[in-house]
């Protein structure tokens, strides 16, 4: 029994000493890593919105397995090459960032196996992004961005259409990026036991408070049978055990009573050291550190003032020119309104012409029409001989008009001899009768 509440104790002492276990548990693993389901929702459930910049590394990365470096910057770009936030935000010259970027995207469609033609630097900037969707249609990746959003050469639209060729041109390659192995902790489970420590102090402690249970436990167990010990608990008490045997019994049980204590890394007071030694390491790096950044400082205060005085100078000597260029500007730019204008004025009168070209088909193709039908012959042939048909059955039909009239001639001058005939007959009755 007494063994059975000293192992409940040793079970009970990590739980009251290191009670972040199940905080930890609770994290997923008390590691500080997130659970998928927590890196890919935001606060409201919804999934979180694509970051440029992240992207951009990503991308970066793999034109570096593509060997865009070689392939690419060194034959198309004059070795240019990106950084790991070119995309992400606006260029100070966005005519050269929306170069680089269709070039990049041809490069990668003909990586992808698919013919897409490099447009020029000064080409129109709404017709190259509409073939590049175009090209994406083609290529069956789809993008829920509207053209402005690419147009603009920078942002979330680009770097995704950038992601999606890059991992096509992978696939296309034989690329596959494999699932991360993480290295074993050898870390020890159990602490080292001596065996050969001296235990016999631990020892008599514990048969000691075996006693106090004992008699605690006794007070309430065997209170129905106090009168029947009262004699025994007046004579001595006398042990039948060997002294020897004890000894070699408690030197064989005595390693098996030793409390274990697990080393464990995620534990608070192992954190808490750990922290101490680092804060301690910062004390001692802080004074010269903080020496080199003040002398730093200074240094760049010293340039940029350097650089302000000469940009003061160079401005007061190249005013009359910024004068002049402003006023080329301002020339060039009612220029370019004029040539819009005109551009407008061409485009209207083009589609004037279509119009009135399309009308001048129609007219031509029934002209056509009508000529061919007056050069054919077969109506009129039809015809005529449709006359001489119908002047045939006109024949025929006089001659049995003739026929029948002739008989209707022969009936009725039957008819009127014979009425004669009776007239005279009566007439010569009528004398006879006189």
């Amino acid at each position: 029994r007494n063994m059975s509440r000293s192992s409940s104790r040793t079970a009970r002492a990590p739980s009251s000493g290191g009670g972040e276990a199940p905080a930890e548990d609770a994290d997923g693993g008390g590691d500080g890593t997130r659970t998928p389901s927590a890196q890919g929702m935001a606060d409201g459930g919804e999934p979180e919105a694509p970051n440029p910049l992240v992207m951009m590394q990503d991308i970066l990365d793999k034109l570096k397995i593509l060997d865009y470096e070689t392939k690419f910057a060194e034959e198309q770009m004059s070795s240019k090459l990106l950084h790991q936030a070119y995309f992400s935000i606006p260029h100070p010259k966005p005519n050269e960032q929306f170069y680089y970027f269709t070039s990049l995207f041809s490069w990668l469609m003909r990586l992808n196996h698919l013919t897409f033609q490099r447009p020029e630097q000064f080409d129109d900037p709404n017709t190259t992004v509409a073939n590049m969707m175009e090209a994406m249609k083609r290529a069956r990746l789809s993008v829920d961005y509207p053209m402005q959003k690419v147009k603009q050469g920078y942002g979330e639209a680009v770097c995704v259409v950038l992601s999606l060729l890059c991992d096509a041109a992978l696939e296309k390659a034989g690329f596959k990026i494999g699932t991360p192995v993480y290295p074993t902790d050898n870390y020890p489970e159990e602490a080292p036991v001596d065996e050969d420590e001296e235990v016999s102090a631990d020892i008599a402690d514990t048969v000691a408070a075996v006693d106090d249970d004992d008699d605690d436990d006794e007070m309430y167990t065997v209170a129905p049978e106090k009168q029947k010990q009262e004699v025994r608990e007046n004579k001595i008490m006398e042990s039948s055990i060997d002294p020897n045997a004890w000894k070699v019994e408690v030197e064989n049980v005595a390693p098996l009573l030793r409390m274990r204590v697990e080393v464990d890394n995620k534990e608070w007071r192992t954190h808490l050291e750990m922290t101490k030694e680092l804060q301690e390491g910062i004390h001692a790096k802080v004074p010269g550190t903080k020496e080199q950044l003040t002398k730093l400082s200074g240094t760049i205060s010293a340039a940029v003032e350097q650089i302000s005085t000469r940009e003061k100078y160079i401005n007061s000597q190249y005013k009359n020119l910024v004068d002049e260029y402003r006023e080329m500007q301002e020339q060039l730019q009612e220029v370019s309104k004029r040539y819009d204008e005109r551009n407008r004025d061409v485009s209207d009168l083009t589609n004037e012409l279509t119009r009135i070209s399309e009308n001048l088909e129609v007219i031509r193709s029934q002209m056509d029409e009508r000529g061919e039908s007056m050069k054919d012959t077969g109506p009129l042939v039809r015809l005529k001989d449709a006359m001489k048909k119908l002047r045939k059955d006109i024949k025929d039909m006089d001659l049995r008009v003739g026929t029948v009239s002739h008989s209707l001639l022969h009936i009725k001058m039957a008819q009127e001899l014979n009425k004669h005939e009776d007239n005279n007959a009566k007439a010569s009755n009528d004398d006879d009768d006189y």
